[in-house]
This record gives structure tokens, C-alpha cells and sequence, in this order.
């Protein structure tokens, strides 16, 4: 079981823009696209109109793809 949350759409832009270097972070083609904190590239792919929620098993495989702790995620969840 996942310890992140389920994040609505809005949340979830929210969360990989405060985790991603400023400027790089574009939706293209149902594709989010941008650099992590180290420089590594990631994408998130996103269903064609699915769900505005982003259930939590995704936000746990995209917060480690970003390089982002619990506690750093718990940090600014609660910051929001």
C-alpha cells in the first residue's frame, strides 16, 4: 500500500512543478515532459480523458522517478 495520497489533477501539475527544474516542464501530446532536480529527463504518460485523480501508486513511482522523498513529499503536501 502506497503511503503517498491520490492527487487531484490540479495537485498533481502542482507537485511535479515544485519537484522539476524551473522551466522545463511541458504537456505535450498527453505527455508530461521535463527534467528532474539532477537533470535526468521523465515523462509521465496520461491517459486521454481519464480520471481527474491520480491515484497513489502513480504519485509514489512519479515521486521517485523525480528523486523525492516521503518526508519531502509530506512537506510540501501540507505547504500546498
Amino acid at each position: 500500500m502506497s503511503r503517498f495520497p491520490g492527487l487531484s489533477r490540479a495537485e498533481f501539475e502542482a507537485f511535479l512543478r515544485a519537484f522539476t527544474q524551473p522551466g522545463t516542464l511541458v504537456f505535450r501530446n498527453n505527455k508530461w515532459l521535463g527534467l528532474n532536480r539532477n537533470g535526468k529527463s521523465y515523462t509521465v504518460h496520461v491517459r486521454y480523458g481519464g480520471s481527474r485523480k491520480y491515484d497513489a501508486s502513480l504519485v509514489e513511482v512519479v515521486a521517485k522517478d523525480l528523486g523525492v522523498s516521503l518526508q519531502e513529499f509530506k512537506d510540501w503536501y501540507e505547504k500546498r
